[in-house]
């Protein structure tokens, strides 16, 4: 993973190897955008892929946001990071 800050801390309930589900509005808030926004990125093929929770609600996993940060993240130069 990347080196940039790490918004949601690990679950220590979770066991190891398990990856967390964050809300729509916790993913919003690493990323820096609206819920709408994330919305239409999503409806665009533009954001990390969801997670049907419920009837209601989607979520994302934690190591999927990370990933589509880090996958968009540029170095001085127009360069991609090295993961």
């Amino acid at each position: 993973m990347g080196k940039h800050l790490r918004t949601v801390p690990r679950d220590p309930e979770l066991p190891d190897g398990l990856d967390r589900v964050v809300s729509e509005a916790q993913c919003a808030l690493i990323l820096g955008i609206s819920k709408d926004s994330l919305r239409r990125a999503f409806r665009a093929g533009r954001s990390p892929a969801r997670v049907k929770v419920s009837d209601k609600r989607i979520g994302y996993r934690l190591s999927d946001v990370y990933r589509y940060l880090d996958d968009r993240t540029e170095q001085p130069g127009g360069k991609r990071a090295e993961a």
